[in-house]
């Protein structure tokens, strides 16, 4: 048997395999093995280090082919945190505290990590799966808002008030979205069909969708802020969030139901979330299976409407009736949503492991539009007499399947062969609605189009440690490539959905909107699928210079079949002066192309009153005003922090950053004015001329620096046992983000009486992201009960409606200011009942000015950028339980 075979190994070499074994055993019950390279135990001696490393390496074969071993905060099952066993081994992560197999990801052959080492050149943030359950949120991003002081997510959507995406977009250090990557298993997550289109903290962003992975399956979360444009893709220029899924620890499982809501009584959420885990065979294989259903219904807090709605004496009964209070536009949208996901290894020889991961979503979003009144221009009241708002409904279907096969050579070779495909397709219609330009004939319902994003990789990773003579440990070679097919698609919506009819003249006498006139579909000109190529070989180097200072060197060189080349590089140090404190910095170069959506996305959307264009750089009315095409940005980043544990029961980490981006990818002003609307109207942009145009396109604005730092504190008090377990946890983070050379306004530009970049669009790039979010919480358990308090603090933030508006119609977001809370406890035979509040004071924004709520008919009440939210306080009740199988497992053969 494998385990009886390794054990004799490692008890051979010289190491402590009850203890080593037991931390395996209890974090994934597989075979106990490791690297004996890195878990020996090392003497002063140099040359006895590596006689016990040559000694011990054929042990090392074996071991380096099992995927990595975590121990996580003893739970509950259905996810409520119980305190750590051990102060000294406490990470703070804010929430909740979580105990790590020390060593158990850094000792872990690099070519097989699906996690970031922790004490090693780069600052890894860890957040568990346990404390995004304890959250009370019903996704991902959500739950990450309130546990990391590095992240933000805009509640109205990255895209603000008139987002082009149901879902909330995640903002790191305050950079693009697009400046963040996402991995699930260490494995690049494709990106989203949908973007970020309109005006917001992340206009111009197609980062992936981490809410279309069920909570119940993560088993944590890691957010590298240093590094990682050498450790995971260059085009991680702020960071990476790597998503780390259960792998089939145990034979047992999960079931959880979950309703939650608003103080407001609107909100509803109805949850379903749970998983099943089973061990595979006697050789250390596994199966995770989770799923989560939710059910959320819509939530509104706009304004009554500010219109003119009933000026005709026929509509005299529906003023009387209805009144104004018709806007729900300003909320959360009704959605469903089924998402499923699984994730196993297991061994098929002594030296090959298969793995494979996958996830399949599936959800459905309905967005109500403005409100259309019966007296309204492009009302036809033969089909609507009494007004109308339409619906737009996204129908998203999403996967992602990778696998492959690892291993190690005779030689100590560590090899790792993987592919992966993930897709999302978009079906865009909207119901309850009309084209004014085709009157009675017209559509109520209309297919806009469909939006696919497409990612296929293929690729191999190999590790190799070796001796260096007069170093005092091994060092390690990682070096791999991989080959990365990306696709975008957009399809034309309906004939009517874009088309002008016969009708052109309105109630009003003036020519209506053409097209769908709550949302316009694609037109054939807006439609193709375009496609690019990427090679990435990357190379890295990891020495200790001496028993305590490691150095690591890594670069990239990346080949985009329409970018070009692009070579970055990184180089991280660590010393580790004592035990207990550690100092670490590294400095380093990325590049990121922009994506094919940011590149090829040109599509229509109206308001009252006023129609937006997004063009695509290739448009040839995007090129009249200026466009030549998005080219990638480049950075340069340079950090420096300390791990500090002065006691036992105290931890402290402190890092200071800095991060230089050249060229960087935004959208420019939404051109509109006078002039600008007389020559879009005569482009055939809008086929009314009273309407209000804005365009805007992709571009490269100038450079910007982002200085910030990031403090973590945690303590445990000294308590008697019978009073339990008390940790209280500081958390801050400061990005401010300034631009420091911008692009050149193109002439035509000029003669049009525009700016490239004016005060709207540097608000969304600079102020409307909090530059400062700071986080205090207490975690106390004793036996079965638990109660966990946090006070969460967002920096104000600055709200401009439209592009021109004066100085004095914007909105200063005061901070905001929050508590949550959550308590649980154990209850009957394997339950967990908890309940809990986020914004438990019920605190709402700033409201904007009163001349926005005119300018918005009412639509917009409280800015959708408020970072803490501008639903007022959430309130959550879950019941858990758990099954254990213990002696079962899947044989198989």
């Amino acid at each position: 048997m494998l385990y009886r075979r390794s054990y004799d190994r490692l008890q051979y070499a010289g190491m402590r395999p009850v203890t080593f074994a037991t931390t395996l055993l209890l974090s994934l019950g597989v075979a106990p093995v490791a690297i004996a390279s890195d878990v020996t135990k090392h003497s002063d001696d140099a040359q006895s280090v590596r006689r016990s490393h040559k000694e011990t390496r054929k042990t090392a074969e074996v071991a380096q082919a099992r995927p990595e071993s975590r121990v996580s905060v003893p739970q509950t099952r259905s996810g409520t945190v119980l305190p750590p066993a051990r102060a000294k081994d406490v990470e703070d992560h804010g929430s909740a505290e979580e105990v790590l197999a020390k060593g158990s990801r850094e000792n872990i052959a690099s070519a097989f990590r699906v996690s970031t080492p922790t004490k090693s050149t780069v600052r890894v943030a860890t957040v568990t799966g346990a404390q995004l359950l304890q959250t009370g949120q019903t996704n991902v991003i959500a739950a990450l808002q309130q546990t990391s002081p590095e992240l933000n997510a805009p509640p109205g959507g990255g895209g603000g008030a008139y987002s082009t995406t149901p879902t909330q977009t995640v903002i790191l250090r305050n950079l693009n979205a697009d400046e963040t990557l996402v991995l699930v298993n260490g494995v690049r997550r494709h990106t989203s069909a949908l973007g970020n289109w309109g005006d917001g903290p992340a206009k111009g962003t197609q980062p992936a969708d981490l809410s279309l992975i069920p909570l119940s399956a993560i088993d944590h979360i890691e957010i590298v802020t240093e590094g990682a444009t050498a450790l995971y893709g260059q085009d991680a220029i702020g960071g990476a969030i790597n998503i780390v899924l259960k792998s089939g620890a145990r034979n047992g499982g999960t079931v959880n139901l979950m309703n939650s809501g608003f103080y407001a009584r609107d909100g509803q959420a109805f949850e379903g979330y749970g998983d099943i885990e089973h061990k595979i065979g006697n050789q250390g294989g596994g199966i995770d299976v989770a799923w989560q259903v939710l059910n959320q219904l819509p939530s509104h807090r706009d304004a009554l409407n500010t219109a003119n709605l009933y000026s005709l004496p026929q509509d005299a009964d529906m003023k009387n009736r209805v009144g104004q209070d018709v806007n729900r536009v300003e909320g959360v949208s009704k959605s469903l949503a089924e998402v499923f996901s699984f994730n196993g290894h297991i061994p098929i020889t002594d030296r090959v492991e298969g793995y494979a991961t996958g996830t399949l979503a599936h959800r459905s979003t309905d967005r109500v539009g403005f409100f259309r009144g019966p007296a309204n221009n492009n009302t036809t009241r033969a089909l609507y007499p009494n007004g109308y708002s339409p619906i737009e409904v996204f129908d998203e279907l999403d996967f992602q399947v990778n696998g492959g096969l690892r291993g190690v050579l005779h030689d100590g070779l560590a090899w790792n062969t993987y592919a992966s495909f993930g897709r999302e397709r978009v079906n865009e219609d909207v119901e309850n609605d009309e084209n004014p330009t085709f009157g009675v004939d017209s559509q109520t319902s209309f297919h806009q189009g469909q939006l696919i994003s497409s990612e296929l990789i293929g690729g191999a990773k190999f590790s190799k440690k070796f001796d260096v003579p007069h170093l005092a440990k091994p060092a390690e070679l990682n070096f791999g490539l991989e080959y990365r097919h990306d696709t975008y698609q957009i399809g034309q919506g309906d004939y009517q959905s874009w088309a002008t009819g016969p009708v052109l003249a309105g109630q009003t006498g003036v020519q209506p909107s053409s097209g769908a006139a709550g949302y316009a579909g694609f037109e054939p000109q807006n439609a193709g699928n375009w496609s690019r190529d990427i090679f990435d070989g990357h190379v890295g180097l990891d020495l200790f210079l001496t028993k305590k200072w490691e150095m690591t060197i890594g670069g990239r060189a990346v080949s985009y079949s329409d970018k070009g080349a692009a070579p970055t590089g990184s180089i991280g140090m660590r010393y580790n002066f004592t035990k207990r404190f550690a100092l670490r910095a590294s400095v380093n170069t990325g590049y990121r192309a922009p994506t094919l959506g940011a590149v090829h996305y040109n599509a229509t959307s109206t308001g009252p009153g006023q129609v937006t264009e997004n063009l695509s750089s290739f448009d040839p009315v995007a090129k009249l005003l200026g466009a030549t095409g998005v080219k990638g940005e480049t950075s340069r980043s340079y950090d420096i922090g300390f791990d500090w544990s002065p006691i036992d029961a105290l931890h402290l980490t402190l890092d200071g950053y800095r991060i230089d981006i050249n060229d960087r990818i935004e959208s420019t002003t939404e051109f509109s004015g006078t002039q600008m609307n007389q020559f879009l109207y005569e482009q055939g942009i809008s086929s009314s001329p009273t309407d209000r145009i804005f365009v805007n396109y992709m571009t490269n604005i100038g450079n910007t620096t982002t200085n910030g730092f990031t403090a973590k504190l945690s303590y445990q008090f000294p308590l008697a046992p019978r009073w339990g377990v008390l940790i209280g946890s500081v958390q801050a983070n400061v990005a401010d983000t300034e631009v420091t050379h911008y692009a050149a306004t193109p002439a035509v530009l000029q003669q049009l009486g525009q700016t490239y970049y004016d005060s709207l669009s540097r608000n969304n790039l600079l102020r409307a992201s909090p530059k400062n979010k700071e986080s205090f919480a207490l975690n106390w358990s004793r036996g079965r009960y638990s109660v966990y308090v946090q006070e969460q603090r967002y920096a104000g933030v600055e709200w401009i409606n439209y592009s021109g508006d004066p100085s004095s119609t914007w909105t200063h977001i005061r901070p905001q200011v929050q508590t949550n809370l959550a308590l649980s406890a154990r209850v009957g035979h394997g339950f967990t009942l908890s309940a809990g509040a986020n914004n438990l004071f019920n605190k709402y924004p700033t409201r904007v000015k009163e001349s926005t709520i005119s300018e918005t008919q009412g639509t917009i009440k409280y800015p959708t950028t408020a970072p803490g939210g501008y639903e007022g306080g959430y309130y959550y009740a879950k019941l858990g339980t758990s099954f254990e199988r213990p002696h079962q497992s899947l044989l198989l053969g």
